[in-house]
This record gives structure tokens, C-alpha cells and sequence, in this order.
């Protein structure tokens, strides 16, 4: 499995942050040196974004462009067209790049463990209807909500069709199982951290380690 570096927000947003979210907000400037720590490595490194911000049209996909790097966008379906948010016609012009695509972040960002049977339901059938309409097609990715899962919920997801769930665990497992880890870069995220992540999850036991975190969270 590769590393994946995972994005919430950056640069400026006009909406009001959740509590504890303005960590995950990070300068542009820093935003383009984790793009210049991934770009400088030999192994393949994917790129997400959770939670469909503004910015993920304004500043991330224009940098990514540039770039040539490719990305998956998990968006929250409950939000769009909201003040902050990408609008439903951004989310179909995003999906239409080709080194582009959007997923499910579910609708109005709940910790999916939490809710009962139809809350869950709710939340994951509806986002998942909702982006398919905009983007034309079946969606098949999703990216969980603030990184949480347990049995119920991977059970779910894949009764509705996700075939590919990420986490947001940190590096890499040894297999290509459900969820698959990513790490989440806030401010405190220096260059020198993500390559010694990066470097670290490269070798067999932090992948070990992992993949029986995973499977013991995912068996609870």
C-alpha cells in the first residue's frame, strides 16, 4: 500500500470552523511544501481531501494542475452550495478532470459509530446518491468522518456499494484491506515530519503494527 497524505483546508475560509477543525486549516504556503515533500520521492504518494472546502477549488486543485498530481475529493453532500463549501457545479467540473476524483465524506459530518441503524443508513445512502447525481456515475469511494469506524459502520458502507473506505490511521498497512490508513497534515505538520513519516511507514514493522490496528478497530 502507498502512503497517503490527507487535506482538510487551506488558506483562508468564510465560514465558521467546527471546534477543534482550525488545525487542520493549514497557509498555502505550507500546502504547497507538502506538495513540493511529495513530489520530491520515488515511491508513488496519493493525495485526498476531506470535507469539500471552498479551497479545494480555489487554491488545491489549480496547485494540483499545475503539478500534475492527482487527488480524490470526499466531500460532505450536506453542505454543498453552502457558504465555505464547494458548490455542486465545482464538484462536477472536479470529477470531470481527469486526474480528479470525488467521493463521499457523508452528508452533514457525523461520527458514523455514533448514530443507530437508520442515521447511519441515512447518512451513508444519501451522500453517496447525491454525488452520483452531480458527477454522472456510481460512487464507490468514501473517506469516514473524522477518521472513525468500527464493525457496523464498514458493514454498512459496503452494503451500499463502497468498494474503497479510507481511515485516517496514519501510514500504510501491510494489505490492501478496508479501511485504508491515511495521515492528516495540520499546522503543526513540518516538512521534516512528513519525510520521516514517510520514510518510517516504508519499512515492515510501523506497516505491521498498522494493519493490527486496523483489524482489531475494525472488529469492534
Amino acid at each position: 500500500m502507498q502512503f497517503i497524505v490527507n487535506f482538510h483546508g487551506v488558506g483562508n475560509t468564510r465560514r465558521t470552523l467546527d471546534e477543534g477543525e482550525a488545525r487542520y486549516w493549514i497557509e498555502e504556503s505550507h500546502f504547497s511544501e507538502m506538495l513540493d515533500v511529495v513530489q520530491s520521492k520515488d515511491m508513488p504518494i496519493a493525495i485526498t481531501f476531506d470535507d469539500g472546502n471552498e479551497s479545494d477549488w480555489t487554491i488545491a486543485a489549480p496547485q494540483l494542475l499545475e503539478r500534475g498530481l492527482s487527488a480524490k475529493f470526499f466531500v460532505l453532500a450536506g453542505k454543498l452550495d453552502q457558504t465555505g463549501y464547494l458548490t455542486r457545479a465545482q464538484v462536477a467540473q472536479l470529477d470531470r478532470e481527469p486526474i480528479f476524483t470525488v467521493g463521499s465524506h457523508g452528508s452533514d459530518h457525523l461520527v458514523w459509530p455514533d448514530l443507530d441503524d437508520p442515521e447511519l443508513e441515512q447518512e451513508i445512502s444519501s451522500s453517496r446518491r447525491v454525488i452520483g447525481d452531480i458527477c454522472g456515475r456510481e460512487v464507490y469511494e468514501t473517506g469516514l468522518p473524522f477518521g472513525r469506524y468500527d464493525r457496523k459502520t464498514l458493514i454498512s458502507l459496503k452494503k451500499h456499494g463502497y468498494r474503497r473506505i479510507y481511515s485516517s490511521d496514519g501510514g500504510p498497512r501491510l494489505f490492501e484491506a478496508a479501511p485504508i490508513p491515511r495521515f492528516s497534515i495540520t499546522r503543526e505538520t513540518s516538512t521534516e515530519e512528513l519525510e520521516r513519516l514517510i520514510g518510517k511507514f516504508s519499512r515492515f514493522p510501523s506497516r505491521l503494527k498498522n494493519e493490527i490496528r486496523a483489524t482489531l478497530k475494525a472488529f469492534r
